[in-house]
């Protein structure tokens, strides 16, 4: 909407001497500014060319770049092949969440919220083909921009291409506090990350996954291979225990915690961790290893403890179908 005011003979007049006062200045100026759509701090990242399209074959997802928000509860393709060529950007056959997810970084628990309508007071809004219709979306921009870059890139593609809103809301809400069971003590599985670790800021390929030890990439929760059948095995190399709280109930399952799970350990720094349980047999067939609680108090020296506390969400506000490209 356009917005049309009248002004005065008075104004017009007040008008011509300051555009004329401009001039003057201008003429006095030696050295030109140099100016920059992608330079300042107020300008908004974009891509400079970008397409998306609806994908309805039964092919596998892939991305030539790691579309984690640091909580990687899923398995990753083994023919994703993360390899960013500067900033060209590559997904085929995504869902709309994933893009969301990455775009704007959400927690477990944001993400969750945002999918499925599980939590106690937590329940969203969001249209179903959010969840179950695919997308291709390549795009393009000069140089090598960062991985947050790239997010905010996509926040503002999502928004100029399916008119995606979205804002934060703290809601009260029941959940699971993640408290020591120890002051000032934590499990043996959970260390301090070590400042001289090598460990990769992303992937070259198939690596968020690592067989036995620690994830190859630091800064993501990942599932492990479990050191027995029947059990089961996530863990992370520098990431915060508030990124581990948020994880939990996609790492174990809503079955497992039916609740938001938030950080009162008071810890501070970043951490290495894992955490492995004997999964609930549905069959009845027993299976040798601790339960979960068991193992979060044995190997991290945590506990869980019910209680009301603040949850941030990200609640979409509006959200079209694609326009064409």
């Amino acid at each position: 909407m356009t917005i049309r005011r009248k002004y005065s003979c008075l104004m017009c007049g007040q008008l011509a001497t300051v555009l004329w006062i401009a001039t003057l200045l201008e003429g006095r100026a030696q050295t030109p500014v140099a100016t920059s759509s992608r330079t300042t701090a107020s300008d908004k990242l974009e891509f400079e060319v970008a397409s998306i399209r609806q994908n309805k074959s039964d092919d596998a997802p892939q991305s030539n770049f790691s579309l984690d928000s640091g909580n990687v509860y899923f398995t990753v393709s083994k023919d994703d092949v993360f390899t960013p060529e500067g900033g060209y950007f590559s997904a085929t056959n995504q869902p709309l969440w994933r893009y969301i997810v990455f775009a704007y970084k959400l927690t477990g628990t944001q993400e969750l919220a945002l999918r499925f309508n599980f939590f106690a007071g937590l329940s969203s809004s969001v249209p179903g083909w959010v969840n179950t219709e695919r997308f291709d979306i390549k795009a393009r921009v000069q140089g090598k921009p960062t991985k947050d870059q790239v997010r905010q890139m996509m926040q503002a593609l999502l928004a100029d291409r399916f008119k995606l809103a979205v804002y934060h809301e703290t809601r009260q809400v029941p959940v699971f506090a993640l408290v020591l069971v120890k002051q000032g003590t934590t499990g043996p599985n959970l260390l301090p990350h070590s400042a001289s670790d090598s460990c990769l800021s992303e992937p070259a390929s198939d690596t968020v996954r690592a067989d036995g030890g620690l994830p190859v990439v630091c800064g993501v929760i990942a599932h492990l291979a479990p050191s027995a059948p029947g059990r089961t095995s996530f863990g992370a190399r520098n990431v915060t225990i508030g990124l581990l709280a948020s994880s939990l109930p996609t790492q174990t399952g809503m079955r497992t915690l039916s609740r938001p799970v938030i950080d009162q350990t008071g810890l501070s720094g970043t951490f290495d961790f894992k955490l492995e349980w004997a999964l609930e047999s549905d069959s009845g067939t027993e299976v040798s290893g601790p339960t979960f609680q068991e193992a979060l108090k044995q190997q991290l020296g945590l506990k869980l403890e019910s209680q009301k506390g603040p949850v941030d969400l990200v609640v979409l506000d509006h959200l079209e179908h694609p326009s064409a490209n």
